[in-house]
Formats: C-alpha cells, sequence, structure tokens
C-alpha cells in the first residue's frame, strides 16, 4: 500500500475514534439533556422527553393576613407547535399605587426545575392587572409558571407566590 493512501486510511481510523469517543461521552449533547438517566425508563406520557414532575401545585391564598392583596390566578398551558400559552391576574382590594404579577417559567429537568424566562405584568393607579404572553419551549418537556403577585400602597408592599401545574410542550 503506498505510504499516501497509509497516511489516509490513518487520518479517518483517528477521526473516527475520537468521533466516537466524543458520542459516547456525551459530549457536544444537547444542553437541555435530562439530568436523570433513569427518568426516561419511567415515562408515562408519549412525546415526553422525561418522567412528569411531581405535583407541586399551590394556589394563592388569600386569608386575612393581607391589607391590600385580595387575589391572584396564573394559568398555563401548552396550545402546539411548541408554545406556551401564560396568563395572570392580581387583584388588590382597593386601588394602589403598584400592582404587579411576575410570571416566571420552568422547565423541567426530570429531577428539578429550572427557571428559563420571565416577564412582568404591571399597572401604577389601579386595583387589577391581567397579562398574557406565549413562549416557546423545547417539545418533549415538562413547563410550569411560578406567579408572585404583589402590590404596593403609600411604601405598604405585600406578595404571595403560587405555581401551577405543568404542561407538556408538543
Amino acid at each position: 500500500m503506498k505510504k499516501s493512501n497509509v497516511r489516509k486510511l490513518l487520518s479517518m481510523t483517528v477521526a473516527l475514534s475520537a468521533l466516537s469517543m466524543l458520542l459516547v461521552s456525551g459530549v457536544g449533547a444537547e444542553p437541555y439533556a435530562v439530568d436523570d438517566p433513569s427518568a426516561s425508563s419511567a415515562v408515562k406520557e408519549p412525546g415526553a422527553l422525561t418522567s412528569p414532575p411531581p405535583q407541586e401545585f399551590n394556589s394563592l391564598g388569600i386569608s386575612g393576613n393581607y391589607k391590600y392583596l385580595a387575589a391572584g390566578n396564573a394559568y398555563i398551558s401548552a396550545i402546539g407547535n411548541g408554545k406556551l400559552s401564560v396568563n395572570a391576574d392580581t387583584t388588590a382590594t382597593t386601588t394602589v399605587d403598584t400592582i404587579q404579577a411576575h410570571v416566571v417559567l420552568q422547565r423541567y429537568t426530570g429531577t428539578s426545575w429550572v427557571d428559563v424566562t420571565s416577564t412582568n405584568f404591571t399597572r401604577n393607579s389601579t386595583d387589577y392587572v391581567v397579562g398574557d404572553a406565549v413562549f416557546t419551549g423545547i417539545k418533549g418537556f415538562y413547563y410550569r409558571v411560578v406567579c408572585t403577585h404583589s402590590v404596593t400602597k403609600n411604601g405598604w408592599y405585600e406578595q404571595s407566590v403560587e405555581s401551577t401545574k405543568s404542561a407538556l410542550v408538543y
């Protein structure tokens, strides 16, 4: 065999070996890979890349502890094509200086929730705020919203936090 052919063959062998080691080690894998390797065996919903997250749903429980904060809601739903619809509202008992629903979109990795993005729905000199947003997620992952409802009046600040049920992006 000619020297040039031996060199080409050797170069191709080294390149293929390096590539196979990268693939086996996971180098270059997608940054949103599942944290829990056993999670793939527990996938329950078609198209899901992780096991379902634990249900940690808690709604805003307004009891008598707030002076101005009256109610708050947050919702998330998968609407197809990798999109998520998010809605939030916050209500005060009277007109306040500032009222806000701070929405944080989170993705479930198979073991924990990670923040993806956030947005604020804010109004001044009123007793309510309502907001809607559409976010793009990664198909096959579960998402939820953690929403901080808050009001400020004459320097008095109140807040309450809720998280929604999860939605699987498709």
